[in-house]
């Protein structure tokens, strides 16, 4: 027979975001501590399932989505600059940080606002630069595929995570293509 052994967790508000904040204040990376929180998020909701009808839950719940909205409109300004830097200087590894970092629909989100701040040449130029990345990893991993209708991303040496970045930026900028 296991012995299951349990502790009882009380979470006080005003405690959880002295906490959070001072976690926020220490961060070096706001993607990471945005993750974290919404880890905290689903590890709450999940060992606090009884409790979750009640007010003092309803409290902390919304205790962390404050923080957590703060800690997303943060993230989402540190990677629209680093986006910006990131087209203007068509760099694929850096495009790449910023869309992994960025969780769900959000990067398409700072891809229409970043872009809105590009001048014409520099769409021009994001546009040919995305467009050639994707038409020339596409025949990199053609060529390295074992068959005529396979491509190999892996054997050509293409980051999947590049190749998904500069995809989502040559849909975005060149539908047609």
């Amino acid at each position: 027979m296991t012995n299951h052994r349990s502790i009882d967790l009380t979470i006080n508000t005003a405690e959880l975001e002295k906490f959070c904040q001072t976690q926020l204040s220490l961060s070096q990376n706001t993607g990471l501590t945005y993750n974290a929180l919404m880890t905290l998020t689903s590890f709450i909701a999940c060992f606090a399932q009884d409790q979750q009808a009640t007010d003092h839950y309803r409290a902390v719940e919304s205790t962390l989505r404050t923080i957590t909205d703060k800690c997303r409109q943060a993230l989402l300004q540190s990677n629209s600059k680093a986006l910006l830097r990131a087209l203007r200087q068509c760099n694929i590894t850096a495009l790449a940080a910023v869309h992994t970092s960025s969780p769900g629909s959000d990067f398409y989100k700072i891809l229409q606002t970043t872009i809105a701040e590009l001048d014409d040449d520099e769409i021009r130029l994001v546009m040919l630069w995305s467009e050639n990345e994707v038409k020339e990893a596409k025949e990199l991993a053609d060529k390295a595929g074992d068959t005529l209708d396979t491509m190999d991303f892996i054997a050509a040496g293409i980051r999947a995570e590049e190749f998904y970045a500069i995809s989502d930026i040559d849909r975005m900028l060149n539908p047609q293509s």
